[in-house]
């Protein structure tokens, strides 16, 4: 009986050898900043249509950000304003499908909370199907806008952990 236990313990331990161990709390990657569970990074350096920034953000396993609450599009604003100038950012909201209907990209659900500036969504000359997130005088507020347009556009991913550490085990013969 005794021997059991001793197999039962050695094969146990042997066990939590060969288990991964996460180090370290979640983090964004480099040059990315944390707000809640999501990381954000915001690309200024190259100008893209929405369709391009939506595989450019793809490329880097992540999305164009999809603005859920208040608190987001706060923290979001925030960031633009301390970057200083009266730029555009595409988000991954559209109306693309059914005129209108305004939904998230990755989800395809519409959108529950929004921030439209004054008169948006206008769909100026029947050629406005994607959002951004705009300057009116003040950061925050959305726009639509012709989905070619080439301007700037913030990717979004999920907070994940920093470091695995591969399993390690010492193998007894």
């Amino acid at each position: 009986m005794c021997l059991l236990r001793m197999r039962v313990l050695i094969f146990t331990s042997l066990g939590l050898l060969f288990t991964p161990v996460v180090i370290g709390s979640p983090s964004c990657p480099y040059g990315w900043y944390q707000h809640g569970s999501s990381c954000y990074v915001f690309i200024a350096g190259v100008l893209n249509s929405w369709t391009e920034a939506m595989s450019f953000c793809k490329a880097l396993s992540a999305k164009l950000v999809e603005i859920e609450t208040q608190d987001e599009n706060h923290f979001l604003s925030n960031h633009l304003q301390r970057m200083a100038h009266g730029h555009n950012y595409w988000i991954g909201l559209t109306d693309a499908i059914f005129e209108n209907e305004w939904l998230w990209m990755s989800t395809q659900k519409e959108a529950q909370y929004t921030n439209w500036g004054p008169f948006q969504p206008d769909n100026d000359q029947h050629m406005e199907d994607c959002a951004d997130i705009a300057f009116f005088g003040q950061h925050g507020l959305w726009n639509d806008e012709n989905c070619d347009t080439k301007q700037h556009f913030i990717c979004e991913k999920d907070l994940t952990s920093t470091t695995t550490v591969p399993p390690v085990g010492i193998l007894v013969g």
